[in-house]
């Protein structure tokens, strides 16, 4: 019997309705395009804040993927994230900092990916989108590797 080759990351079967339509242009299409980006903005974050806890590599690609989304949708003269500044400004009302939140998230991983991983989420925070996708794609992979 012939093994299927799935990809949970690019060609999601579980995400695909019979017609051929994807259940993420029906998300593009009802949220529009800056509802579409937020979107995908929150899934990077899920899927960054949960990959060493959960799916690892695979979440770290599904990161990737949603910020290719963002990249190809976004409107450079509008702002999809509340102006936070520094990232502890974010954080305050949880009592905590970001450096406490870094350290939970990235507790597995060796100091130089948690650096890295940390410039991935600042990359983001500040919206520079291109640059946290080139440095997540080199987090990859070495994490690959």
């Amino acid at each position: 019997m012939e093994k299927k080759n799935i990809d949970n990351v690019n060609n999601p079967n579980h995400y695909k309705l019979g017609c051929g339509v994807e259940s993420i242009e029906i998300i593009k299409r009802v949220l529009g395009l800056k509802g579409f980006v937020a979107f995908c903005l929150g899934n990077i974050l899920k899927y960054l804040i949960r990959a060493e806890k959960k799916n690892k590599l695979e979440d770290y690609k599904k990161a990737a993927k949603y910020l290719e989304w963002v990249i190809q949708n976004y409107n450079r003269s509008e702002s999809y994230l509340d102006k936070i500044g520094e990232a502890n400004e974010l954080f305050k009302e949880f009592r905590t900092d970001w450096e406490n939140i870094m350290d939970e998230i990235a507790k597995d991983l060796n100091i130089n990916k948690k650096k890295q991983l940390n410039y991935i989420f600042h990359c983001v925070f500040k919206e520079n989108y291109i640059l946290a996708l080139e440095t997540l794609r080199d987090f990859i992979k070495e994490y690959e590797e």
